[in-house]
């Protein structure tokens, strides 16, 4: 049998309607032509818009206090106001008269030499009044700050033993662990020492060793009193000042004294204590064994600081003939020189010397006239640092010591200073280690390029 036939879906037109006809499509040419009138009718907007703003007259000039009070509009405001699109077109229109300016010419000192920190005041009124800062402690950087206390041997001393009574001193709450509470306890002292002056080398090595001791009391796990802990970081700080420092400046004055021979004339520069207790010992040891034999000093120094005055005063009170002269007549000297004596405030793992500024001087112009330079440097102040100048770690003196002379008036110059003038003081160089010809520490006589090596053996004796 056959399947009914479903109806259909579509719907049927009646009988005697007229048929649609389909809309006939657009010719292509009219397409086009509307095409063409977009961009050309959005351009004459842009011109009326423009010859509008241009015959527009410019509006009243603000009153101050109009325009410090709509210095900041909300959005609604803004939204709202006729007068902001104006105000915003005269912000551009400066801005873009401000970029076209020519700029004025940076100041070399500013622009090299701005990440160096500035010579500052000890802020002893604010260390004091915060209560966590020992008064001893202020006092060291109230010494330091002001210049007092130079050298990074003697600043190292009398930081240890500044510690050394902290610790004395210190009294551990009864809920604290002493070795936890102690390092929080010291952690502002050394922030303020860091204000008065950057620390160095020497100075952060000993931190460094200090703030590990007091770690190793908690490694220990001992059930001392805090009485005896106390004492166990005092005589660490005594082992310290007396080996690294004390001993290891008398070890190198014995070994760099064999160098020096009768007649010979010694050249050194500013003032070094390692270097000095060196000269005097060797002095002592050649008139004990001839009271005739003698040698010569050649100090070289430099402004503003003039340490080697006090090295001048302190050799001739020793009985050794000194000759005193300035930096820029050190060729001079050294072109009739036996041997350079030079100290140093650290020595870097390539063998570089950071010293005070002019030393690189006096050791290129001893390379030139093939003298020997010795460096003479303990251990403590070795740093792991590598630098290709001295830069970038420096310190910036006071720049109105290099106007005043003790022997003449001081130089009045204008206030303000004239944009091409730049006052700078740098208080270290760096002297490259090929114009090294030894370094002498407490374990004896080293080329520079050996400085790696001892900087393992002190970090395993450390």
């Amino acid at each position: 049998m056959s399947s009914p036939s479903k109806p259909s879906a579509l719907p049927t037109q009646p009988p005697g309607s007229p048929k649609k006809e389909k809309a006939a499509p657009a010719p292509a040419k009219e397409k086009a032509d509307k095409a063409d009138k977009k961009p050309n009718a959005k351009a004459d907007k842009a011109a009326r818009r423009a010859a509008k703003l241009a015959t527009r007259p410019p509006p009243p000039p603000e009153a101050p206090a109009q325009q410090a009070g709509s210095a900041a509009p909300t959005t609604a405001q803004a939204a709202g106001n006729p007068a902001g699109p104006s105000r915003h077109r005269r912000a551009v229109a400066a801005a873009e008269a401000a970029s076209t300016r020519p700029a004025a010419p940076p100041n070399p000192a500013q622009q090299y030499f701005s990440h160096l920190p500035l010579p500052r005041d000890a802020g002893t009124p604010a260390a004091f009044e915060s209560g966590k800062i020992h008064p001893l402690v202020v006092r060291l950087g109230v010494l330091i700050a002001s210049g007092t206390l130079r050298g990074a041997s003697a600043r190292t001393m009398a930081v240890l033993e500044a510690f050394r009574e902290v610790v004395h001193d210190y009294v551990c709450p009864e809920d604290a662990v002493f070795w936890k509470d102690l390092n929080s306890h010291i952690s502002p002292m050394i922030a303020y020492l860091e204000t008065c002056r950057p620390k160095g080398v020497g100075v952060g090595n000993a931190i460094r060793w200090f703030k590990g001791e007091i770690t190793r009391l908690g490694e220990n796990e001992t059930d001392a009193t805090e009485t005896a802990q106390k004492a166990a970081l005092s005589a660490a700080i005594d082992v310290y000042i007396r080996d690294r420092i004390v001993v290891a400046g008398q070890v190198i004055s014995d070994n760099a004294r064999e160098k020096i021979k009768p007649d010979d004339v010694i050249v050194v520069y500013a003032r070094s204590s390692v270097v000095e207790r060196a000269l005097l010992d060797a002095i002592d040891e050649m008139k004990a064994k001839d009271r005739n034999a003698s040698f010569s000093v050649v100090v070289v120094d430099s402004r503003p600081l003039q340490e080697g005055r006090e090295l001048l005063a302190t050799l001739t009170a020793g009985g050794i003939p000194c000759t005193y002269t300035l930096l820029p007549l050190a060729a001079t000297a050294i072109s009739r020189a036996s041997l350079v004596l030079l100290g140093g405030s650290s020595l870097n793992s390539d063998g570089a010397l950071h010293s005070r500024a002019g030393t690189a001087v006096v050791a290129m112009l001893a390379k030139e006239y093939r003298v020997p330079v010795v460096a003479c440097v303990e251990t403590f102040k070795l740093s792991e640092r590598v630098a290709l100048d001295d830069l970038a770690n420096n310190e910036l003196g006071a720049a109105h010591d290099l106007f005043s002379i003790p022997t003449a008036p001081a130089l009045q110059l204008p206030e303000p200073l004239p944009k091409s003038l730049s006052t700078l003081t740098l208080l270290y160089d760096l002297t490259p280690p090929e114009h090294i010809t030894a370094v002498c520490t407490e374990v004896g006589f080293i080329p520079p390029s050996s400085v790696p090596t001892l900087l393992g053996k002190s970090a395993i004796t450390a």
